[in-house]
């Protein structure tokens, strides 16, 4: 598996996970000012936008930690 499927693999896992929170959640990223509704956040992460980018990072190290049971 090359680099880019990686990634997409990744996203792919990233926006099952924010589709299966609540409709009502919001998250707040610190440099992005306000929240984003779950809509806001796969929207971003679809779009491949930095705030994505971020998201996906964020998703990613969370699910790693989990995986490692640091959390």
């Amino acid at each position: 598996m090359n680099q880019k499927e990686k990634v997409e693999m990744i996203r792919q896992i990233v926006i099952a996970r924010i589709k299966a929170m609540s409709p009502n959640v919001k998250v707040a990223l610190g440099s992005k000012g306000g929240f984003l509704s779950k809509d806001n956040l796969l929207s971003e992460v679809m779009s491949n936008s930095e705030t994505g980018k971020k998201i996906l990072d964020i998703q990613w190290r969370y699910i790693q930690a989990l995986k490692l049971g640091l959390i």
